[in-house]
């Protein structure tokens, strides 16, 4: 549904995680220029910006000795230049923000005031849902088993992260406090078969521009499957609990897990186990009935909410798990393998520096031993002694200091 607006607006996309977050972002930051030149404003240069944003507007505490930039400051500095771009419409994308406090989402609609706020949120079906964030849960360190990290998940609706950014009826609580229900939007995540732009067509029918002619052709996350999964839980298990928060990042996310293990061709999908069947699809219906009772407005189909396809919990066996964590030990070789070569053609290149670096050095002490030496000689002897010395660096200048000896003998 388009629709024509009279004041700027800025539309908050605070998720949830695992609803195609990743895909829309990068078509966003794919697709700048176009989507500027349809009055859209996308602030940063990529997804990165935004999600340093929302860690400041949320009051994340940066982990000491993290090699970011400080985001202190970042939530601000990022309304302002939406303020400064005059565009008629902004989007901000961080799947996060659905954890948002009824403080921190005063402050975030507060801070525009110079447009109306827009809330999209979009959710999925929740056997989907519960296995793609136990797979990110594995990718960040987490050592739970699929079985066991439901358990404790469903076991304990309302608590935990995982209710904070999912939990429909709530979030929409929190940030309808502070955005009326006539600017919130819930956007279902269409099921796998079908058109795999219509997740983009719906979410450009809120923000009421053409969805056409945009490059849609932008990597989404891959599923790491069972065994990839569990390979690195089984990994996680034996890490050092201190294990530095960017170095699972920056190392088991997005090497092992996004580079080395999604990749794979032959890998099984994760399923929920059969014994949680009946109680995800009460969860489905709940979802459902709470996105009913909100008041928003529904962008996309409820239905694709519903269904379970389950697997037995021991439907593999650890010998299962041989051909992926071979592929994970050959990937990591190699990528330390091209860390080495990297590290050292660096340090080649900060010798080579080095050197440059201390004969700039011996030449300039050099100069001022002789400028501190020529300051006690007559003039004379001083343009004398500065020419034999130009003479002893320059060819040319010696050269012509040859041919002048010749002829001048006597005066050498």
């Amino acid at each position: 549904m388009f629709c024509v607006m009279s004041r700027r607006v800025v539309f908050l996309h605070v998720g949830a995680p695992k609803t195609g977050t990743t895909y829309l972002q990068r078509i966003f930051f794919a697709n700048r220029g176009l989507l500027a030149s349809r009055g859209v404003f996308v602030p940063g240069s990529r997804p990165l910006h935004h999600f340093r944003a929302g860690y400041d507007l949320r009051g994340v505490q940066q982990e000491p000795g993290h090699p970011a930039p400080s985001w202190d400051g970042a939530w601000d500095a990022m309304v302002e230049k939406i303020r400064k771009s005059g565009r008629k419409i902004a989007v901000v994308s961080d799947e996060r923000l659905a954890a948002c406090t009824v403080e921190e989402v005063e402050r975030a609609v507060s801070s525009f005031e110079f447009a109306d706020v827009h809330v999209i949120y979009a959710t999925r079906e929740p056997a989907g849902l519960l296995s793609a964030e136990w797979q990110e849960h594995v990718k960040h360190g987490d050592r739970r088993t699929f079985d066991r990290w439901l358990a404790d998940t469903l076991g304990s609706r309302g608590k935990g992260w995982y209710w904070q950014v999912h939990g429909v009826g709530d979030v929409l609580r929190r940030w309808g406090s502070a955005v009326p229900s006539s600017q919130m939007h819930v956007m279902t995540l269409p099921q796998r078969d079908a058109d795999p732009d219509l997740l983009w067509h719906r979410f450009c029918s809120v923000l009421g521009i053409s969805p056409d002619d945009v490059d849609t052709d932008v990597q989404s996350n891959v599923s790491l499957g069972v065994e990839g999964a569990e390979v690195l839980r089984r990994a996680n298990e034996l890490m050092p609990v201190d294990f530095p928060e960017w170095h699972r990042i920056g190392v088991t996310r997005e090497i092992l897990a996004h580079s080395i293990l999604a990749p794979r061709g032959e890998k099984t999908s994760i399923r929920v186990p059969e014994q949680w069947g009946e109680e995800v699809e009460r969860y489905a219906e709940q979802l459902i009935s709470d996105i009913k009772d909100c008041g928003c407005e529904i962008v996309g189909d409820l239905n694709e909410l519903r269904g379970v396809n389950t697997q037995r919990d021991d439907a593999f066996t650890s010998s299962d798990l041989v051909p992926a964590a071979v592929d994970g030990i050959a990937g990591l070789m190699l990528h330390i393998s091209e860390l080495h070569d990297d590290l050292r053609k660096t340090r080649g290149e900060l010798a080579e520096e080095r050197k440059r670096r201390q004969t700039k050095e011996r030449m300039a002490a050099r100069a001022w031993a002789s400028l501190r030496e020529h300051r006690n000689l007559p003039p004379r002897e001083r343009v004398k002694r500065c020419v034999v010395e130009l003479g002893e660096q320059s060819r040319v200048v010696g050269r012509m200091l040859d041919v002048y000896r010749k002829l001048h003998p006597h005066k050498d």
